[in-house]
């Protein structure tokens, strides 16, 4: 006989999942700068999921990145986009 548990009997089962990216806004005639934000965004634990769109694993890698980028680069390079809950597929 198999047995199938419910969502309530783990509570650590999550089926739900905030989403932490950042867009680079770059025009071409900045690459320079563009490589150096992508790199801070790399370095933070960002993964690249389209053009000049990083994605991040958990809120504290991507405030650590977006304060980086605010430093060095000030707001006006980049959008910082935090989802509400969204469904894992």
């Amino acid at each position: 006989m198999i047995a199938l548990r419910s969502k309530t009997e783990s509570p650590a089962f999550s089926t739900r999942l905030r989403s932490y990216r950042i867009y680079l806004n770059i025009s071409p005639a900045d690459r320079e700068d563009a490589w150096e934000m992508c790199r801070v965004a790399l370095h933070y634990g960002g993964v690249e999921v389209s053009d000049c769109c990083f994605a991040f694993a958990n809120q504290d890698r991507w405030m650590m990145a977006l304060e980086s980028l605010r430093f060095r680069f000030g707001p006006k390079f980049f959008e910082a986009v935090e989802s509400a809950e969204t469904p894992l597929e």
